[in-house]
């Protein structure tokens, strides 16, 4: 059975379940750190061709290479969805993307508060929360930063707008920022964090081994 991996399809717009065509790797002869990998996948759906293309994130000391979340190369799109963010909010994160290219601005906004709001019960939040003691909640315990706390409270803001003031409209380039917002918070708590984590753990290993 052919290897599979869980990427974005730009031409169905929806996560899938990617078979794997074929894959290249590039090493550095002279540092095995040094490293890309590239995967040609084909979408279950559409049939259409996607290629990605990964560096080396992290290694254990076994010298085993560890690859980093996948970036499409082609087809290239505007907006991206990380396949390590849950099936929930990735799901939802599509739905805002689909509103978008479908010129539904006032939708994306709303899709994108709906976003954050299950970003907020991912994160543990007491479901019984409103959004804005869950975002406080979140800053607290430094889930996220001041700065994302600053974002998050812009889609809530622009997204209770969105939802209940009738005569409220978004241009495009409010709702792309809105929703690179969204994509931001997303890839910090799921991937840069993680990332982040691994290395001070290593350098903590490091330290305490000299």
């Amino acid at each position: 059975m052919a290897e599979s991996y869980i990427t974005h399809c730009s031409n169905c717009n929806t996560t899938v379940q990617a078979a794997m065509i074929a894959e290249y790797e590039n090493h550095n002869p002279h540092d095995i750190y040094d490293a890309e990998r590239y995967s040609l996948l084909k979408c279950p759906n559409c049939q259409h061709p996607i290629l990605t293309q990964e560096d080396v994130t992290d290694n254990d000391f076994e010298q085993r290479l560890e690859w980093g979340t996948p970036r499409t190369l082609y087809p290239n799109n505007a907006f991206h969805i990380n396949p390590v963010i849950p099936e929930a909010l990735r799901n939802c994160l599509a739905e805002s993307i689909q509103c978008f290219n479908g010129s539904l601005y006032t939708a994306t906004v709303i899709m994108c508060r709906r976003t954050l709001e299950g970003y907020c019960q991912e994160m543990a939040v007491s479901p019984k929360l409103k959004l804005v003691s869950a975002l406080n909640e979140l800053q607290a315990n430094g889930t996220i930063s001041p700065q994302l706390y600053q974002w998050a409270t812009l889609l809530r803001t622009f997204g209770n707008k969105a939802a209940h003031d009738i005569t409220s409209q978004f241009s495009e380039e409010d709702a792309k920022d809105l929703l690179d917002f969204t994509i931001a918070i997303l890839d910090f708590t799921y991937s840069f964090k993680d990332k982040f984590d691994k290395f001070i753990s290593r350098q903590n290993i490091l330290q305490t081994t000299n």
